[in-house]
């Protein structure tokens, strides 16, 4: 049983891992290219202004109906195997758009991220140190709770760390660009996942908690 348990939790750190190292490669990649930009002589100064407006854009069509204007697939793409155009509709684009941010607004949107990987990076320890618990057979007690209890505090806020960020984007490119026929679209850019995921650990935490005082409970009676 404790193999399994092992092999479950293995997958867990995997996940929870990627996730971390895929924040920080893109986190990376972004201020490699804005380093680069800046740096590179060659590039003129409107190109070096397009790299740095650079956004990630996910769209929506305006209209679900399968006929007239609002038809789903307004678009096309040449498809190199076939040597064809096929109908198609965009979901994600990445746009050079030049967006203004207040200070404040600018200066979250750049710490976030550092926040972000820092409590992905708790919320794995905890998680470690939860398992070695539980290997030992020790696993119903306070510590754990108190675990649990962090572990799930660390996923909600590195949803919430994620979600500002995308969402101060989402409204201020909402602001200065539209595509006709779409519209902006926020779910995409943002991993609910992370929340359901802290949400219920502490449900589980809580379920430890119950276990415990009935527990003690039940050994003051005796």
């Amino acid at each position: 049983m404790k193999r399994r348990l092992n092999i479950l939790c293995v997958i867990v750190v995997l996940v929870l891992g990627y996730s971390v190292l895929e924040t920080g490669y893109y986190f990376g990649m972004g201020l490699k290219l804005a380093v680069e930009a800046g740096g590179n002589a060659s590039i003129s100064m409107e190109r070096q202004k397009e790299l740095m407006n650079m956004k990630y854009i996910s769209l929506m069509p305006e209209n679900f109906s399968y006929v007239g204007d609002g038809e789903i697939l307004q678009d096309s793409v040449y498809n190199e195997k076939s040597g064809t155009y096929v109908s198609a509709s965009y979901g994600s684009l990445l746009v050079s758009v030049n967006t203004t941010m207040p200070i404040w607004m600018l200066m979250v949107s750049s710490l976030l991220p550092l926040l972000h990987l820092g409590v992905c990076v708790w919320a794995i320890a905890l998680f470690i140190r939860l398992i070695i618990s539980i290997n030992k057979s020790d696993i119903f007690n306070w510590k754990n709770v108190r675990r649990l209890r962090f572990m799930g505090l660390a996923l909600i806020i590195s949803f919430c760390t994620s979600f500002l960020p995308s969402y101060f984007a989402f409204k201020r490119i909402g602001e200065v660009f539209a595509l006709r026929g779409y519209k902006l679209d926020l779910s995409d850019t943002v991993n609910t996942t992370i929340l359901v995921l802290g949400i219920s650990t502490l449900i589980v935490a809580e379920v430890f908690a119950i276990g415990l005082k009935m527990k003690e409970e039940q050994d003051l009676t005796i």
